[in-house]
C-alpha cells in the first residue's frame, strides 16, 4: 500500500544520537484525541451497508518496532458483537499522530481485504509513541491503536489482563457483553503505576481475541491505565489452545526489537511457560493466584499486590532511559 506524505511525516525529527533509550510519554500516551474528521464517501461496497448498523468491534494491532526499520500496521474491521462480520473490500484511511504533532496526518488510503483487514507500511521512525487511525468514510467509524519505536535496550514490564490485572478470568464474559465491568484484582493499578512511574514502557499481552481489543482498551482507560502496546490473540484457536505459544511467540518478537523484558506478570500455568520458555527468567517472572509459581517463577502469595508492591516494587531501580 503506497504511504503519502512520506517526507511531511519524517520532517522536523531529529537523528542525534540518545546516550539512553526513550523513556515513555506518560502524559501523552493519557491524553485523549479526538478522532480525524473522515471526507463524506459513499460504500465501496454496497453490501456492506447491511451490516455497518451493527456495532463496531473494529481493531488496530499495535506494534512494537526497532529504531530505523519500516514495519506494517494491520488494522481489523468487523460488525456485531455476535456475528463478528468482516467489512469486505471497503474502502478506509489511514492517519498517524506522533508526540509532536499537533493534529492526525493522513496516511494512506486502503481497501479491506476478504477478512476485513487493512494495512499500511510506515518508514522507519524516530524512537516514540505513535497513534494509528483507521476509519471508514462511508459509516465515519474508526479505531487506534498504537506503534511505539524503540531504541535497543529500551526496559518494559509486561502485564497479561484476565486474572492478572482483573479479579479473574471469567469476568472477561461480562466485561465484553456490558453486563458488569471487570473488577481490578487488588492492587494491580498501583503495581501497573509504580513501574509507569520509574520509566518503563507498559506491554499488555492478552489471550483474549481481537474483538475484544475495543473493550480492553476502554477498560485500560476505566483504570486510569496509558496504553501503548496492547496485543490481542487474532483468533479463537490461538485463544483457547495455543495460548503458551502465542506468547512465547509474541515475547521473542518484542525482545527481537529490542525491548528487554525485565519482569513480566502473569497468572495461569500458560503465562508461567511463555515466561520461562521466552527466557525472562524465574526471578523476573512472577504469577498470582491458584497457578502462582508454576514452571519455576516467582510466586505472590496472596491474590492482591500489596505486599509484593512492598516487597518487590518500591525499591526496584528506575528505568534506564531519558
Amino acid at each position: 500500500m503506497k504511504l503519502f506524505g512520506y517526507m511531511a511525516l519524517l520532517a522536523g525529527f531529529s537523528n542525534a544520537a540518545s546516550a539512553l533509550p526513550t523513556c515513555p510519554n506518560l502524559a501523552w500516551l493519557e491524553t485523549q484525541f479526538v478522532q480525524p474528521e473522515l471526507p463524506d464517501s459513499g460504500y465501496r461496497n454496497r453490501l456492506n451497508k447491511l451490516i455497518t448498523w451493527l456495532p463496531a468491534f473494529h481493531m488496530v494491532h499495535d506494534q512494537v518496532v526497532a529504531e530505523g526499520h519500516a514495519v506494517t500496521v494491520t488494522a481489523k474491521f468487523d460488525y456485531g458483537a455476535v456475528a463478528h462480520k468482516d467489512l469486505e473490500y471497503e474502502a478506509v484511511k489511514f492517519y498517524i499522530r506522533s508526540e509532536q504533532d499537533t493534529q492526525w496526518r493522513f496516511l494512506a488510503n486502503a481497501v479491506t481485504d476478504h477478512d476485513g483487514k487493512a494495512r499500511v507500511t510506515l518508514p522507519a521512525l524516530q524512537a516514540g509513541q505513535y497513534r494509528i487511525y483507521a476509519g471508514v468514510p462511508a459509516d465515519k467509524s474508526g479505531t487506534e491503536g498504537y506503534v511505539t519505536v524503540v531504541q535497543a535496550g529500551t526496559q518494559a514490564v509486561l502485564f497479561d489482563i484476565d486474572g492478572t490485572l482483573t479479579e479473574s478470568d471469567a469476568e472477561q464474559i461480562g466485561d465484553y457483553t456490558g453486563i458488569s465491568r471487570a473488577d481490578e484484582k487488588e492492587g494491580a493499578y498501583t503495581l501497573v503505576r509504580r513501574y509507569l512511574d520509574l520509566g518503563y514502557q507498559p506491554v499488555y499481552l492478552t489471550a483474549r481475541v481481537y474483538w475484544y481489543a475495543k473493550g480492553t482498551r476502554d477498560w485500560l482507560n476505566w483504570m486510569g491505565l496509558p496504553q501503548g502496546f496492547l496485543r490481542t490473540s487474532l483468533s479463537n484457536e490461538t485463544s483457547l489452545f495455543r495460548t503458551a505459544e502465542y506468547k512465547t511467540a509474541e515475547i521473542n518478537r518484542l525482545q527481537a526489537q529490542g525491548l528487554d523484558i525485565v519482569r513480566a506478570y502473569g497468572n495461569a500455568k500458560t503465562d508461567a511457560e511463555a515466561f520461562i520458555r521466552a527466557g525472562l527468567g524465574e526471578t523476573s517472572s512472577f504469577t498470582i493466584g491458584p497457578d502462582a509459581g508454576h514452571y519455576g517463577t516467582t510466586a505472590i502469595d496472596q491474590n492482591h499486590y500489596y505486599q509484593h508492591i512492598q516487597t518487590y516494587v518500591d525499591d526496584y531501580p528506575a528505568a534506564k532511559c531519558e
